[in-house]
């Protein structure tokens, strides 16, 4: 410390301390969580998958909803039975609760566009 700022007024040297830490102490507002390497699209199916999970549906009802979103996408008609084939494969694909939950979202997002 040179002489110069020991010499200078104590109450300015304290506000000065003070506007530094109101700049740095200022609160960083992020408006949505991304993850590192996530893009968009799937920072928005993240958070469609977890307002599917918030519903609690069973994991019954998510293989059907995923077997008929599946078959609504690639099948102009598609009946109850391929419907039922389709879910029964989900079902013992070994999928996971989550996992279903992010196809549900998923398909529903590409459904959006």
């Amino acid at each position: 410390m040179g002489m110069e700022e020991i010499k200078e007024d104590p109450e300015k040297r304290i506000n000065k301390g003070l506007e530094q830490t109101q700049t740095f102490n200022k609160p960083i507002v992020i408006e949505k969580t991304i993850l590192i390497g996530e893009t968009e699209i799937e920072a928005q199916i993240r958070e469609a998958a977890y307002y599917i999970a918030l519903k609690r549906p069973s994991f019954d009802e998510l293989c059907w909803s995923l077997a008929e979103k599946i078959q609504a996408k690639y099948n102009s008609e598609p009946s109850i039975e391929d419907v039922r084939e389709i879910a029964e494969k989900i079902y013992n694909s070994s999928k996971t609760y989550d996992e279903l939950c992010w196809l549900n979202a998923e398909i529903d997002m590409s459904a959006k566009k």
